[in-house]
């Protein structure tokens, strides 16, 4: 699932494409969206403001209207712009199914909602297991789930102390469920609560309240300075993920423990081990992350 850095490089890239050009329509393709196309009628002739992102989720704005359209990708969607007048697709992110060389926008198979653009320009919902979902609520409805979310830990505004507050909040958690707490702190998925660990020096299954103040705020420094990084780099790429141009993430070149069971650890040659915690497979090191 992209985590953080991928949604906030596909918030970048949809931003270049999409913006303040008038919605002719939108396609449903997908009873499962629950979508009614009379809601959908008031946002024709409407143009996208803005899109931004709150944890994994895309938020896009209308200029005439104030709801909000949410996408979340989940496992296996693409957002993919396909220009009117040319038939090169410009993948926005997500999973390209192994087979990006040779899509274009009339061979693809898992449409389940689409944005036509008055000069011919579409956004596609591409999605092979369906699980990715979309929603347009009213701005009331959207203030009530964005408080669902926690602290955005890309962002200046996200401070130590308020870090260690939700640290004094949730005791009895281990660190590495913590982290995937979408409620606490936003945006952060399986691969990057690994790497923050391991940076950190800190074992997974360490309860929070076992945490000690320099410990905290090592693993505070390494989530902001790991999420920027891999920003920077437009986010990590495991099987397929791409991002609007079709190119790979690069902060697969950087990972030092997700993705590399038995391999030898960069730090002391350790085999790095993968167990479950929090329901998901976790890669750590146990001679540096012994404690």
């Amino acid at each position: 699932m992209p985590e953080l850095p991928e949604i906030e490089t596909i918030k970048n890239g949809l931003s270049r494409f999409i913006l303040n050009k008038e919605i002719k329509g939108f396609l449903i393709k997908d009873k499962k969206l629950r979508f009614s196309l009379k809601n959908l009628e008031k946002i024709k002739k409407d143009s996208f403001s803005d899109v931004n992102r709150i944890g994994k989720m895309l938020v896009f704005s209308f200029a005439k209207n104030s709801s909000k359209l949410l996408i979340h990708l989940k496992m296996t969607g693409q957002l993919i712009f396909c220009p009117g007048r040319d038939k090169k697709v410009l993948l926005a992110g997500g999973h390209s199914d192994k087979v990006s060389a040779g899509l274009n926008c009339e061979n693809l198979k898992y449409i389940r909602f689409a944005v036509v653009f008055k000069n011919k320009d579409k956004l596609f919902l591409n999605d092979a297991r369906r699980f990715a979902y979309v929603k347009l609520v009213k701005l009331e409805e959207f203030l009530k789930i964005e408080k669902k979310f926690g602290l955005e830990p890309v962002n200046a505004v996200f401070l130590l102390s308020d870090f260690i507050k939700l640290i004094q909040k949730r005791p009895r958690k281990n660190i590495k469920a913590f982290l995937l707490d979408q409620s606490l702190v936003a945006g952060i998925g399986n691969i990057y609560a690994d790497e923050i660990l391991f940076s950190s020096n800190v074992n997974p299954l360490r309860k929070v309240e076992s945490l000690t103040a320099e410990e905290i705020k090592s693993i505070f420094s390494n989530i902001k300075r790991i999420l920027k990084l891999a920003v920077k780099k437009k986010g990590t790429t495991f099987s397929d993920y791409v991002d609007l141009e079709g190119n790979s993430g690069g902060f697969l070149k950087l990972l030092k423990v997700y993705g590399r069971e038995k391999e030898k650890c960069f730090k002391c040659g350790e085999k790095i081990r993968k167990i479950r915690v929090a329901g998901r497979g976790t890669h750590y090191c146990p001679k540096c992350q012994k404690n």
